[in-house]
């Protein structure tokens, strides 16, 4: 879903709620690039080089300044701007910095003149998402905080459509490696109440054909499960742990088939489990395609290309916030 675009009236009441502080007149202020720029932190992209950075003086002072540093708030206690860039640094400063400078990452491996078909096709199947959930691209537009759908298509819908581009990149270009990480399987199952009856269950599952037979038969179809494309990332609510426990056997399979073993699970239940599409060369469009829209791998290929790009901040409590939100977007 689309990120809320920050407007300029920032509610400030969490601000003033931290500190104690009560407001008797409010004068807004208009936030412009310029000083969003400084909120959002320098990036600077060179030579196949990122580097985010905030000037400091000390742990606790900012050396930079806002310009025109006048009041925006008064009342028993002011806030100046130069309070509220500090305040929205520490609030958000982390994420901001990570996310232009991977959108600057973005935008250098994915560049529109390149990839403006598929970027185009993933804009419509995206703005028709969109139009899903309020009956309208505009009025979602609207609610996003946005004054028209071209600026939401702009501001949102295109950036999320190039980075879905970059992750399917990466899956392609490091398929075998990945398929490996997230031990990527096709299976079915029947689970059964005895391991005898597994165990005949195996015997007679000698094809995919004769194992569809048996998940549609009367006996065990309200125990069949056809699981599809199953990884680490698959949930347990979802996959049974016994199942998932034995997932990098089942990725190594080189031919479809019925695992030969019944798997014992924690109710004392028994699980019969068929593997197909083991043929990763011949699924790999469809497999890249699985991967990618794992919204669980964003962080893992967001972490990778932050540091294939050298992705840097010199502020310690800024570098602090960032390992917080993943220890693996700075190398150092």
């Amino acid at each position: 879903m689309a990120e809320k675009k920050t407007t300029t009236n920032e509610d400030l009441s969490g601000f003033r709620q931290v500190h104690k502080v009560e407001v008797k007149k409010e004068h807004h202020f208009k936030m412009t690039k310029k000083i969003a720029a400084l909120i959002i932190v320098v990036v600077v992209l060179i030579a196949c080089c990122i580097t985010g950075y905030v000037l400091t003086k000390d742990n606790d002072g900012y050396q930079v300044k806002v310009s025109n540093n006048k009041n925006i708030v008064s009342g028993d206690v002011t806030i100046s701007k130069q309070k509220y860039f500090e305040h929205l640094l520490s609030t958000s400063g982390a994420q901001k910095t990570v996310d232009t400078a991977y959108n600057q990452i973005i935008n250098k491996l994915i560049p529109t003149s390149k990839y403006q078909s598929q970027i185009d096709q993933l804009v419509k199947s995206k703005e028709k998402t969109y139009k899903s959930y309020m009956g309208s691209l505009k009025s979602y537009a609207s609610a996003m905080g946005y004054s028209s759908t071209k600026e939401f298509e702009q501001d949102s819908v295109i950036p999320d459509a190039k980075k879905d581009l970059l992750k399917q990149k990466f899956f392609t270009d490091h398929y075998k490696a990945q398929c490996k990480k997230y031990k990527v399987a096709y299976i079915k199952a029947i689970t059964v109440s005895k391991e005898s009856e597994a165990i005949k269950l195996i015997k007679k599952s000698t094809s995919e054909k004769a194992f569809n037979k048996f998940m549609k038969s009367k006996t065990y179809k309200s125990n069949a499960n056809d699981y599809a494309m199953v990884t680490t990332k698959t949930s347990t609510s979802t996959l049974n742990k016994a199942i998932k426990a034995k997932l990098s056997t089942f990725s190594n399979m080189t031919k479809d088939g019925v695992y030969g073993t019944a798997i014992k699970q924690s109710s004392s239940k028994y699980v019969v489990v068929y593997v197909y599409n083991t043929d990763k060369d011949a699924n790999k469009t469809k497999i890249v395609k699985a991967l990618a829209d794992l919204s669980d791998t964003d962080t893992d290929v967001e972490a990778y290309y932050l540091q294939k790009y050298n992705f840097t901040v010199y502020d310690k409590k800024l570098k602090k916030a960032i390992k917080k939100i993943n220890k693996n977007y700075i190398k150092d």
